[in-house]
């Protein structure tokens, strides 16, 4: 497969351009249909015209956590302004691991009758030390504090879109870019890894709203053209390499929303993606060729049996690619991982009461995860082919003017399909999850919330050859907030696993290598609105 010819390339963005350059008076004619959406907003920018507000706010917390964050927001006319800063904290409860984080975003905004068109920008930023798994490590990290993860990401775009009758042209050109850095500290020496990445992304879109007889259409078409490149390379006491490798894609989508009307009010969505890959010959996948070629698909229907009864039924197929390389294979591509999803599922009630049920069913090929079995060095890789299958239900309930209780039941079960070492169920993969929550707001803007969370004892450890058929005990723990407006402040008081419970979310190997997740931790957080 070729990339995309230069000439189409031009071709589509000189057409694009021209439509969107087009006189006003060519609209004058038949004013634009402008989604509810954006009417608001536009309605929001002339109404708050020259108006500028803004919020502030901090929190404190056990365990070395604290943050900040301030945002700022300017309304005039069709225009919008807006930027915002945060930085956080975390020192965890392991000795060795602590979190940096700081980033900033902003952007611009300006609405007219015709359309609209802004960019945004953001950067972030984190630094991580890694946590000592084990006692014999705590020496080994203090005598190496060079022992870090630094990660970078910066994002930009931009995005022209008009109405032309009942169209909507549009187009997005975007940019992202990623640098990390892993430092290692052994006792042999420290290594290095890098890796740093750049994507470009030009989205051109029509979208058309109409109506075919009593049938309300929505059809979107477009065009998302891809460039993408990474370099890696890995410094080692004895060994030294680096990789770089260069991908482009093409991609054609179209969407398809049916409103009938009737008395069930019926409606349907149909959507399609189709992705080509391009890359060098030394990059191609060991399996060969057929991960160029990707299709998505996705169809949606529900129906409105009662005034409070739906249903609906959704089915679908997607993918993803492996856009970092990292692998076991020297920095080739991983195949590409396949997900079918199917779902149907009922909501009754009202603002009383209600109550939802869903059944699903997924069912993975290739899946992508990072394999850890090498320690803090691991790679990442394919799955064999997995399923999941389950039932979830929803339900709510006003207690009292002032008391809400809202409950949620998870049953699923996992398992590898066809595969030599097939077990009972997939390791850390809960059977069952329940919780309950309930909320009070009280008078002079106080409000209140607690709730209790349990998991079925889970599998863990050894997963390739189920030899090891140790648990995680299952546990249940508890959460609470409290918020009190005063005017323009709100205070707020958090904690998380009140009941201390010790408890696991990681044991890569067989009753080894455990990592305990957070104890008890309160918060207190403040926030100024203005």
């Amino acid at each position: 497969m070729m990339p995309a010819p230069p000439v189409l390339t031009i071709a589509t963005r000189t057409l694009l351009l021209c439509a969107l350059a087009m006189p006003a008076h060519a609209q004058e004619a038949a004013p634009p249909p402008v989604p509810p959406s954006v009417q608001a907003g536009a309605q929001q920018g002339g109404a708050a015209a020259g108006v500028t507000h803004g919020d502030f706010s901090t929190e404190l917390g056990q365990g070395g956590q604290h943050s900040v964050r301030g945002a700022l927001t300017h309304d005039q006319g069709g225009m919008s302004l807006d930027a915002a800063v945060d930085g956080q904290r975390n020192g965890n409860y392991r000795d060795g691991s602590v979190f940096h984080q700081h980033g900033f975003s902003g952007g611009a905004e300006w609405k007219g009758r015709q359309g609209r068109f802004g960019f945004s920008a953001d950067q972030l930023n984190q630094d991580t030390r890694y946590p000592a798994p084990e006692a014999p490590f705590l020496a080994l990290l203090a005598a190496r504090p060079e022992d870090l993860y630094r990660y970078e990401v910066r994002r930009a775009s931009a995005f022209v879109q008009r109405y032309v009758g009942n169209f909507e042209l549009g187009v997005e050109l975007s940019q992202r870019e990623k640098h990390a850095t892993a430092r290692y500290a052994g006792e042999d020496g420290s290594s290095e890894s890098t890796y740093s990445s750049r994507r470009r992304q030009l989205a051109p879109r029509v979208r058309h709203y109409g109506k075919v007889g009593s049938v309300g259409t929505d059809t979107e078409v477009g065009l998302d053209l891809m460039q993408w490149e990474r370099r890696s390379g890995r410094a080692a006491p004895g060994r030294d390499g680096d990789g770089q490798r260069r991908q482009y894609s093409r991609a054609l989508l179209l969407r398809e929303e049916l409103a009938f009307s009737g008395a069930y009010a019926p409606r349907l969505l149909l959507g399609l993606r189709h992705e080509q890959f391009q890359l060098d010959p030394a990059d191609l996948p060991a399996g060969g060729s057929d991960w160029e070629n990707q299709n998505a698909w996705d169809v949606q229907g529900s129906l409105q049996l009662r005034p409070q009864l739906s249903v609906y039924a959704k089915t679908g197929r997607s993918y993803r690619i492996d856009d970092d390389g990292y692998t076991r294979a020297g920095y080739r591509p991983l195949a590409g991982q396949l997900r079918r999803e199917t779902e149907v599922g009922a909501t009754f009630g009202d603002a009383v009461r209600s109550a939802s049920v869903r059944i699903f069913s997924e069912r993975l090929s290739n899946q992508i995860v990072f394999d850890q079995s090498l320690g803090q060095l691991g790679f990442a890789g394919n799955l064999d082919p997995s399923r999941r299958d389950g039932i979830a239900i929803e339900a709510s309930m006003a207690l009292a003017r002032d008391w809400r209780l809202d409950g949620q039941l998870r049953q699923v079960h996992a398992r590898y399909d066809d595969y030599a070492y097939d077990g009972p169920d997939i390791a850390l993969v809960p059977k069952t999850l329940a919780s309950l929550r309930l909320y009070w707001t009280g008078q002079a803007g106080a409000s209140a919330d607690v709730g209790v969370q349990w998991l079925r004892a889970l599998r863990y450890g050894q997963d390739f050859d189920n030899s090891c058929l140790a648990q995680v005990p299952a546990f249940a723990t508890v959460d609470g907030r409290y918020v009190r407006k005063l005017g323009a402040w709100e205070l707020e008081l958090a904690g998380s696993n009140l009941a201390n419970r010790r408890h696991y979310g990681d044991a890569p190997g067989c009753r080894s290598s455990i990592y305990l997740k957070d104890a008890r931790q309160l918060r207190v957080s403040a926030r100024y609105h203005f």
